[in-house]
């Protein structure tokens, strides 16, 4: 199961209750996260899954289900082929120069049939989520439109398909450069296939008219053409 992770620089090791996959780089962490409970806080970026920031530098993420699963399972999960797939998404976004946290381990434990699953990122500092800079600097908007096309064209040329792309899951850091997070559940396409392209975009920009009708947010005239000329210009 672990076999090619061993070509991207991780280890495995057995802590009951746990077993940690890691970078190979970073032994110290089977210190800090083979311990219950974890140390940190809570982080201030939200998202489907709880998160939490591990001192040092690090952020914890409990994945779990979305939509009508989540109901259901929650956050059991019945493989580790997403996380497992996670791994290589974002080592490969990685290594051709999309931003994007590395994943540092993951943290994982077995129920039964279930696995529950945390992943264990290193920390974008000073950050904040797209969503939350649009209600901080709308005057800004038009620009971070335009960023955001252009990150995510580079993500789809790189055959890259983000199930769960919105606005909550780019971030911007203390210099205005875009990330992208969450890779849970993409997957990777010798070419990503033009009917996934267009579902990513929808997603991406109900996303956004979402928060607007909600009042979270003001679109401002021309947000979509300065959307689709950063798209444009990223490929």
């Amino acid at each position: 199961m672990f076999e090619a992770l061993g070509d991207l620089g991780y280890a495995v090791e057995s802590m009951p209750p746990y077993t940690l996959v890691y970078k190979a780089d970073m032994p110290e962490l089977t210190g800090l996260i083979g311990a219950l409970p974890l140390p940190g806080r809570e982080s201030p970026v939200t998202g489907r899954a709880a998160i939490r920031i591990v001192e040092p530098g690090l952020v914890l993420r409990r994945l779990t289900h979305g939509g009508l699963l989540r109901s259901i399972t929650g956050g059991r999960f019945l493989s580790l082929d997403r996380s497992l797939r996670e791994i290589s998404v974002s080592a490969h976004l990685a290594s051709r120069g999309v931003p994007t946290p590395e994943i540092a381990a993951l943290r994982f434990r077995r129920a039964g049939p279930f696995y529950a699953i945390e992943v264990i990122t290193k920390l974008v500092p000073d950050a904040v989520d797209l969503l939350a800079y649009l209600e901080k600097r709308p005057a800004d908007a038009l620009l971070a439109f335009m960023q955001a096309g252009g990150l995510i064209s580079r993500v789809h040329g790189l055959g890259v398909y983000h199930p769960d792309l919105h606005v909550k899951n780019l971030l911007l850091d203390r210099r205005k450069a875009l990330w992208i997070i969450d890779l849970d559940g993409a997957r990777l396409f010798p070419v990503l296939p033009p009917a996934l392209r267009e579902r990513n975009l929808a997603r991406f920009t109900r996303s956004l008219v979402k928060w607007d009708r909600a009042g979270r947010i003001s679109l401002p005239a021309g947000w979509e053409q300065a959307f689709a000329d950063g798209y444009a210009g990223g490929r």
